[in-house]
């Protein structure tokens, strides 16, 4: 999409103001993720339960606001990483979108994800050995996702999205990998934690 087709104060927040753009964004759709998967839970719950048992559900905004804190923590990342993917590896012949995606994957998607449940468990109050453990117990399976989802959103983004829009775009399709955020983190809780599950 040519930039003179855009408002202009689209084109301000995709030039001048892009940092703030895409940590807003990456922030604002982290908590939305984490409603989506809260609302996911509320409604299973309810399901599973009798009608006599049934109790009020509610949302769990300190829960999502974490979500959001996290988002503006790692937003200045996600911006500063595509342009430095695109100044490394500029174009978008073949060999050089696989060369970005395996980049991707074995330097952001860890630094992302693995920032993503100690930076969790620390506003959460955890204490050091707790925060460990829980992150060897669910980085596994959240990295093992992130390969099944990113790498195919990855080479649309690097093949076909303007650079000044590839956060805007990784920042849409995170809508849904943030729900699976919000579940590893919160639904898909070890044997240990049963007791303290967050909900």
């Amino acid at each position: 999409m040519s930039s003179s087709v855009l408002p202009s104060f689209v084109r301000k927040l995709f030039s001048k103001y892009l940092l703030i753009t895409n940590t807003v964004t990456c922030s604002s759709l982290l908590a939305i993720g984490d409603v989506i998967e809260q609302t996911r839970e509320i409604r299973r719950n309810r399901k599973n339960e009798s009608h006599a048992s049934k109790h009020h559900h509610s949302y769990n905004w300190k829960r999502t606001g974490r979500m959001a804190c996290i988002g503006l923590a790692l937003g200045p990342f996600n911006h500063y990483w595509y342009f430095f993917l695109d100044r490394f590896l500029p174009g978008t012949s073949g060999k050089m979108v696989i060369k970005k995606i395996l980049l991707d994957q074995v330097v952001a998607a860890p630094f992302f994800n693995g920032s993503f449940i100690l930076g969790m468990g620390l506003l959460e109050g955890k204490s050091l050995t707790e925060n460990l453990d829980n992150f060897k117990s669910k980085f596994p399976t959240l990295y093992l996702m992130d390969w099944c989802i990113w790498p195919v959103a990855q080479a649309i983004n690097f093949t076909f999205i303007p650079s000044y829009l590839r956060v805007t775009y990784v920042n849409f399709i995170t809508l849904g990998w943030d729900a699976v955020l919000s579940f590893v983190q919160f639904d898909m809780t070890p044997k240990k934690d049963k007791d303290i599950k967050i909900l």
